[in-house]
């Protein structure tokens, strides 16, 4: 063979190889996450984090990878329908429509925890609601189909009710304070963002799951596409890395301030997210393990779900969850022991 035609075999080579590379990452990675009902192109919670400090960006820098990211108003029912239309590659949401969407046959892997949300109850002012029981026959409003519904269906069975004994009212959260202000509804299941109408004197708190911990507050996680990860499985990995550094940079207690203002980008005001947070140790709070804790919540979700019909098939939690890119992460930044590796809260099933 002639120099030619060793260096033209070279080049074919080297194409080859640099095609398969290139290959290797997809051309855009698509976020999806819950939004507040505001518009605004920004969310909360962890993934939030990694887009406005940047981490996700900068285990993908030096490659041609774009990221999108997009919070939808119709949370958690919204994202199982981008997800089944082939919209999303990785998303954040809650729980019930995690387990809903799995149920219902959607391809996803349980990729991080994306750490709790705290459930509030408010009701108007001008009404005795102390507590779930004082609901019985009053208008109640939550976004159907998302971790808050399952929230309230909760409560009510801890206080001896039953949907039956509400009426339920399925709003999205901007709609929520709109028909609180007014008075279409008595009172409402949802998160922080209730809180703007009880600074404006309009409705009052009678119920926080922060007063309970963890085990009462909303969970969810960060879901990856079957498809995607079985095609870019270095690009799961890097998102994952991010996730970590993004969860570790929340453990710091000097950038909680930073945090709430990060946060305050999806429409929802400071004092919202400090009466949130204020007293909760971010670090626990976010931890991102798919562990057997978080494992354990959503078996006993799962359970909870069927029993509500509103889901009918099983789901096996085990290979449902991917929890390796985590523990990968953990291990390449010296991270293993800085998060608890939790037990399960209830004995699996």
């Amino acid at each position: 063979m002639t120099f030619w035609k060793h260096l033209a075999a070279f080049a074919r080579a080297a194409t080859a190889a640099f095609g398969a590379h290139a290959q290797a990452q997809p051309e855009t990675i698509r976020f999806g996450g819950f939004g507040q009902g505001f518009g605004q192109p920004h969310g909360v919670a962890l993934l939030a984090i990694a887009q406005g400090k940047g981490f996700i960006a900068d285990e993908f820098k030096g490659t041609p990878v774009k990221l999108s990211f997009e919070y939808f108003t119709g949370t958690g029912p919204a994202i199982n329908e981008a997800i089944a239309n082939n919209r999303l590659d990785v998303a954040q949401y809650g729980s019930l429509p995690n387990i809903i969407g799995k149920a219902g046959g959607l391809p996803t892997r349980i990729l991080a925890s994306y750490g709790y949300t705290t459930v509030f109850g408010l009701a108007r002012k001008d009404l005795e609601v102390n507590s779930f029981k004082d609901l019985k026959g009053r208008k109640v409003a939550v976004a159907k189909g998302t971790v808050l519904h399952w929230a309230l269906l909760k409560a009510l069975q801890d206080n001896g009710l039953t949907l039956r004994d509400i009426q339920l009212v399925d709003l999205k959260t901007a709609d929520q304070l709109a028909a609180l202000s007014a008075g279409s509804v008595d009172a409402a299941v949802g998160s922080s963002s209730l809180l703007t109408l009880r600074d404006k004197g309009v409705g009052k708190v009678f119920y926080s799951s922060k007063d309970q911990g963890a085990k009462a507050s909303g969970f969810g996680g960060i879901l990856v596409s079957e498809a995607f990860e079985k095609q870019y499985p270095d690009a799961t990995q890097r998102i994952a890395n991010g996730l970590v550094k993004a969860a570790h940079w929340l453990g710091q207690e000097a950038n909680r301030d930073e945090a709430y203002r990060l946060w305050t980008l999806s429409g929802m005001p400071y004092q919202a997210f400090k009466d949130d947070y204020d007293g909760v140790s971010l670090k626990e709070a976010f931890n991102p393990r798919v562990d057997a804790f978080l494992l354990s919540q959503y078996d006993d979700a799962i359970d909870f779900t069927k029993e509500n019909k509103l889901i009918r098939n099983d789901i096996d939690v085990a290979k449902w969850a991917a929890p390796q890119y985590v523990e990968n992460a953990l291990r390449a930044q010296g991270l293993q022991t800085y998060w608890t590796n939790r037990a399960a809260l209830v004995a699996r099933r």
